[in-house]
């Protein structure tokens, strides 16, 4: 996945954040939280919520 907008996370072994830019490519455990804010490329931001 890559990022659509500007955005700032802490990747696995950092302890300060780090500002990725569009294009960049998003770390696997800052997936979650980028496709919640909506910030990464393409239909990834358009999670399906599974029905109860």
């Amino acid at each position: 996945m890559k990022f659509a907008k500007t955005f700032k996370g802490v990747p696995d072994g950092e302890i300060y954040p780090v500002e990725y830019q569009p294009g960049d490519e998003c770390p696997p455990e800052l997936e979650d939280a980028a496709r919640e804010l909506e910030v990464l490329e393409g239909k990834a931001n358009k999670q399906t919520k599974p029905k109860a």
